[in-house]
């Protein structure tokens, strides 16, 4: 019987994801964590075997992990990988001068971003501006209120947060399909609804695949070789999409929208096509005003995917070399 320690925050609920696996964990001891620290100690001094938490909050404090011998051993099946606009307008409906609050600065600047020289003429604050904190659930209902009584237009939050918060205003989730989205186009903030499994050396992530999600290993695997490899003055606006998908419904897509370089990468130049489970990796940076934007996108066979992130690594440092810097903050 493994002794599974859960932390869980407004926007990566890992409790409520443990409980709807109860099925596959119905003979295991879980034991809900205070913060991060208490977890990493109590899994190193052997008291837990396992500690779920926020990939955020791991990334933010991989030293301690580092420190400890602790390391990532899998993950838990992503719902929800994106953040959602809480107001009654929708994302292309907004008025020229609406008031969103928004703590995530890449989705600031993909909100002002628009087809054309002209950025979007949106006020965009902060929620400290307005004495609120993204991560209370009390402020958050706060700041529904405000809406309602028309002190702002509306704010931007991670999908989780807004079910745990209980909120009952309109949402319009902010996806990263830019066809879906009518040619706007939101790639997620890194580490989005990502819940990760923590261990020490040694443990054999075979023993839980019944219950954590190969797909949302990756998506840590490819986020954490992304900001390691990423200058750090492009890390809090930095967008990074991660997918699984079969070749099938990639070919329909992409047909139906005439999108060549999806259609050549899954076609070889005999016009066949392989089986092979397809990896789809968007990476981009916007500029300050949401005049600019540079990205780099890639689609492959996910059995090559360590290799093939490393090349893709490359070709973004070699674009961000050669961006003007003059324009951002």
């Amino acid at each position: 019987m493994d002794r599974i320690g859960v932390l869980s925050s407004l926007s990566h609920h890992c409790a409520a994801r443990i409980e709807a696996l109860s099925l596959h964990l119905s003979d295991n001891n879980i034991q809900h964590i205070e913060s991060l620290i208490q977890g990493c100690e109590n899994l190193d001094q052997g008291e837990i075997d396992l500690l779920i938490a926020p990939s955020n909050m791991v990334w933010d404090s991989k030293e301690v992990l580092s420190s400890k011998g602790l390391s990532i051993v899998a993950a838990l099946q992503r719902n929800h990988p994106f953040h959602v606009l809480v107001s009654s307008d929708d994302p292309w409906h907004l008025k020229a001068d609406a008031i969103i609050l928004c703590d995530e600065k890449i989705i600031q600047r993909q909100l002002l971003r628009r087809r054309g020289k002209i950025p979007r003429r949106l006020e965009i604050r902060n929620f400290s501006q307005f004495d609120l904190d993204s991560n209370s659930g009390e402020d958050l209902r706060k700041a529904e209120r405000m809406i309602k009584e028309g002190e702002i237009d509306g704010f931007i939050i991670p999908r989780g947060s807004y079910s745990l918060a209980g909120l009952n205003e309109r949402r319009h989730a902010l996806l990263p399909d830019a066809e879906e989205m009518a040619g706007m186009r939101f790639v997620p903030a890194p580490f989005v609804d990502l819940m990760v499994v923590l261990a020490r050396q040694g443990f054999h992530p075979h023993v839980i695949q019944s219950w954590t999600d190969t797909e949302a290993t990756n998506a840590w695997s490819v986020t954490k070789t992304i900001l390691e490899r990423t200058p750090k003055e492009f890390h809090d606006h930095i967008g990074i999409h991660y997918r699984q998908r079969q070749v099938g419904p990639m070919l329909e897509e992409a047909e139906k929208v005439k999108d060549l370089f999806v259609l050549e990468t899954l076609i070889n130049p005999e016009g066949d096509v392989d089986d092979l489970l397809r990896y789809e990796i968007i990476i981009e940076t916007v500029n300050q005003d949401g005049t600019m934007t540079t990205g780099i996108e890639r689609v492959g066979p996910v059995d090559k995917l360590n290799i093939d992130i490393h090349f893709m690594m490359n070709d973004w440092n070699s674009i961000l070399e050669r961006m003007h810097m003059s324009e951002e903050e």
